[in-house]
């Protein structure tokens, strides 16, 4: 990056150290590391598993997402699970910016995982708030090379450390568990979602590995932070 793209990165990075819930900030820090040598970067690591290079290649993306359609199956599915997670986080997935490119086009990594994100929350069983957003983050880093979550758990560092230390118990209990649930659990890139809307989530996530409450026992209890499923 040139030396105004680094002086606005820093800027992003700041500004959502002091008030982690600008979303737009997220997409100005990601829109600005999306360098191509980064993204071939997690292209190669992701090639390396079958279902990810065949993600790579064909660029398998979710298609038109009807919340009120998904609403309507059956209670527990991956699809119902999903949809309530949506309408009840006030979340539209058409508000989300997903670029769109060409099958085998690297930059396809960007567009899976950016349009994939709520699905990660549900069979995670990760909230919506900064902890549980740190948490993700750590789970992605687990699963990926990814340079921007290093930088989201970094910034949640930083707001702990200049705005809000209370916090300590909660993101540090959800980075633990996003680590330790991340390093179990199969690749989640290239999973084919649509195919598996009406599948009980449970069965998603044994199919995936993902024990939401991995080391639960091992990690101290906080009074003043309660992990549920989104389940």
């Amino acid at each position: 990056m040139n030396p105004l793209q680094t002086l606005r990165m820093v800027r992003s990075f700041w500004r959502l150290s002091q008030d982690p819930n600008q979303l737009g900030e997220v997409f100005a820090i990601a829109d600005r590391g999306s360098k191509p040598e980064i993204l071939a970067e997690t292209a190669a690591f992701v090639s390396k598993d079958a279902q990810g290079a065949r993600a790579l290649r064909e660029g398998t993306r979710l298609g038109p997402i009807d919340l009120v359609a998904l609403k309507e199956l059956p209670e527990g599915t991956l699809g119902r699970v999903f949809a309530e997670h949506m309408v009840d986080n006030d979340l539209d997935p058409r508000s989300i910016p997903v670029p769109s490119h060409p099958p085998g086009d690297i930059r396809y990594v960007k567009t899976h995982l950016r349009e994939t994100h709520d699905i990660w929350h549900v069979v995670t069983g990760f909230h919506t708030d900064v902890a549980g957003e740190i948490g993700l983050q750590a789970f992605y880093l687990a699963q990926l090379p990814s340079r921007l979550s290093a930088v989201l758990i970094a910034m949640a560092f930083v707001h702990l450390a200049t705005k809000n230390i209370e916090a300590r118990d909660a993101i540090m209990t959800e980075v633990m568990r996003g680590w330790a649930v991340g390093k179990q659990a199969r690749p989640f890139f290239g999973f084919e979602w649509a195919k598996h809307w009406g599948t009980p989530i449970a069965e998603v996530r044994r199919l995936l590995g993902v024990d939401i409450a991995l080391h639960e026992a091992e990690i101290p209890e906080q009074k003043s932070y309660v992990y549920r499923s989104a389940a």
